[in-house]
């Protein structure tokens, strides 16, 4: 891949579908294209995350994005300056962006400082990439992680995060006896509104971010001789504000099922903690925040705006273990993410590529005298 193509390099990623789980191919391409071109130490993790190093020095800044997508196939073209496929957004044009800036940089670095980019997996799901980076012998001063926040705005904050799996058991019996029995799905629908409801306390007046706000995402009964449904199987994400962590979170839900169990001695209700990510505020007066700051002033002629946002990242877990300066950045509008039209503006893809490169330059020059 030529360095001076990041188009044709984005849309090769795009054309790899790689949803969590199956990011092998793309994982080889990167891999490929990172040695071809001239990234050294490149490598992979058990994990199967991407590794590639340029430059060298005492200060070295992490450009991680990951490789996966959310499933959902959409066919790769250019339209005019939009270039639409499956992680258009969220977040290959991010991550090629950074690849791309970096070789930019190869030859200009030498000894200044080193820049490892990565590419993990499994962001959409479970986040086993960020987790297994953690655990390799990864120096770096400084991270920038590539999800879309628009080409002017830089990401400060997100919420938590806990899945939750709760299955509701009853005794069955005939449909006709229905009113002898509890019936699992109205037992699991109750339970699920004294949870909402008791989310709604939680409920700020300065908005949805700084709200503890719950999602049903699936419901699925079972009537295992036919009769009245006696289990019930909820969903149940809920997303974090600053300062709650998890554990409260969690306290909370089997604060209402035990309610619920003690107004009904009939049922059984057991609840399990499917995955966990806590809500992160990075500060906004470090290296990092100030160089982007001013590399997106430079590239787009406007001052950059801080974003809160109610989803989480890679950012959330990497932030919390290190304790670094880190900043979420990359072009494309998130509302877009995990659509089935999701488009990435050419134009901005290009522009972000120089705001990575310029930005990672500020950074390299105002740590000197690390």
């Amino acid at each position: 891949m030529n360095p001076e193509d990041p188009v044709g390099l984005l849309r090769r990623m795009l054309e790899i579908y790689s949803p969590s789980g199956k990011e092998e191919q793309i994982a080889s391409f990167i891999e490929e294209e990172l040695g071809r071109l001239g990234f050294e130490a490149v490598r992979r993790d058990k994990a199967g995350n991407v590794y590639g190093e340029i430059g060298s020095g005492s200060y070295s800044v992490l450009l991680c994005g990951h490789m996966d997508t959310v499933p959902g196939w959409i066919p790769v073209e250019q339209k005019d300056d939009r270039l639409y496929g499956r992680g258009a957004v969220d977040a290959k044009s991010s991550l090629a962006a950074m690849i791309s800036a970096a070789a930019m940089l190869r030859s200009k670095l030498q000894d200044q400082g080193k820049v490892i980019v990565a590419g993990v997996v499994d962001e959409e799901g479970k986040a086993q990439g960020i987790r297994q980076l953690l655990h390799e012998d990864l120096k770096a001063e400084c991270a920038i992680f590539g999800e879309p926040s628009g080409l002017k705005n830089i990401t400060f904050a997100y919420k938590g995060r806990v899945s939750l799996q709760i299955l509701c058991e009853t005794q069955t019996g005939h449909v006709g006896a229905q009113h002898l029995f509890d019936n699992a799905v109205e037992v699991a629908f109750d339970l699920w509104r004294r949870l909402k409801d008791l989310c709604g306390e939680y409920k700020s007046p300065h908005g949805i971010f700084y709200s503890l706000s719950p999602s049903l995402l699936g419901m699925n009964s079972q009537r295992t001789t036919g009769g009245v449904p006696d289990k019930c199987l909820l969903e149940i994400d809920l997303r974090l504000p600053p300062k709650f962590s998890s554990e409260k979170a969690v306290k909370i839900v089997k604060e209402v099922i035990e309610r619920l169990l003690d107004e009904k001695s009939s049922i059984s209700v057991s609840l399990q903690v499917k995955d966990r990510v806590e809500p992160f505020v990075a500060r906004r007066d470090t290296i990092v925040m100030e160089s982007l700051k001013e590399a997106i002033l430079e590239i787009t002629g406007e001052p950059a705006k801080f974003l809160r946002k109610t989803g989480t990242g890679d950012m959330n877990i990497f932030g919390a273990e290190r304790k670094i300066p880190v900043a979420t950045y990359g072009p494309g509008d998130a509302r877009l993410s995990h659509t089935r039209c999701e488009y990435i503006e050419i134009p901005e893809y290009l522009a972000s590529i120089q705001v990575y490169k310029k930005t990672v330059e500020k950074i390299l020059s105002k740590a000197k005298g690390f």
